[in-house]
């Protein structure tokens, strides 16, 4: 029985909590993540259901369907029983996902993009879970609370992230500081914590459903209580939605923007979903 069929639903007056449910199996990964932004739209489910993984839907949340940009700071790796390593150092990850739902009831997201420099992760990552990381310079700043995030795809050089490494630096440049494309950029101010059941609901999921060969999976994701606070948009801007088959995303203000300073986050195996 999945924790999702164990556990039920809280009712109108149950406390909600910002954990993600235990893991059933041992984590895989453990990770550090740092300076979360979250940026959430409203969309129609008909607009979100083609994008996401078989045997998925996406997850109606205060009335509609939901998909995301969030960025962070990644800070440490950990294989247990292995220590902590410290050669991927530290790295941002820039994603698009998709709230998402499974016959089983167990709330998810759904990746279409996960935007990172670090090619190790990208490598794994396709292997073994089934996430779509692709190769992008990404870098991240924090200036009391504000938090910024950027990164850039350059096109012709993501499916040979190694040598464009080698290229840009035999050439005396930063990797990706001309030509970029299929950028996305995002800036926000974090203000108060939000206890609304919305901002735990958008911030808080049991895993992630992704498509690994003819295979749906679902990987548990567990981490400590969020402390979740509201923030103020200062910049969006970018092309990156375009690319995952989400035209004009950025033109409208997103419906939540939500910043979190920094949690543990641990996967673990979860299911076959189809």
């Amino acid at each position: 029985m999945s924790d999702a069929e164990a556990t039920p639903p809280p009712g109108p007056g149950a406390p909600r909590t910002r954990a993600a449910v235990p893991l059933r199996h041992r984590p895989v990964t453990v990770h550090a993540w740092d300076d979360i932004v979250f940026a959430h739209w409203r969309c129609e489910p008909e607009t979100l259901a083609r994008l996401v993984p078989r045997g998925t839907r996406p997850d109606i949340v205060d009335g509609s369907a939901w998909v995301g940009l969030v960025a962070y700071v990644f800070r440490e790796t950990r294989v247990p029983p292995f220590p902590p390593s410290t050669r991927l150092g530290s790295m941002t990850e820039v994603t698009i996902e998709v709230l998402t739902v499974d016959d089983a009831g167990r709330r998810g997201i759904a990746y279409l993009t996960v935007d990172t420099p670090n090619v190790p992760a990208i490598v794994a990552a396709h292997a073994l879970l089934g996430v779509p990381y692709t190769f992008a310079w990404a870098r991240s700043r924090r200036r009391g609370e504000t938090v910024s995030h950027r990164s850039v795809r350059r096109p012709g050089r993501v499916r040979h992230p190694i040598r464009a490494v080698r290229q840009a630096r035999r050439a005396g440049r930063t990797p990706g500081s001309s030509g970029a494309r299929h950028a996305a950029s995002v800036r926000a101010v974090a203000g108060k914590v939000d206890t609304s059941p919305l901002a735990a609901d958008l911030t808080t999921r049991a895993g992630i459903h992704a498509r690994l060969l003819a295979q749906t999976l679902f990987w548990q994701r567990q981490h400590p209580p969020l402390t979740v606070r509201s923030a103020r948009l200062e910049r969006l801007e970018g092309d990156l939605p375009e690319v995952v088959g989400l035209p004009g995303l950025f033109d409208r203000s997103p419906d939540s923007v939500l910043v979190v300073d920094g949690t543990t986050v641990r996967y673990a195996w979860g299911d076959v979903v189809r």
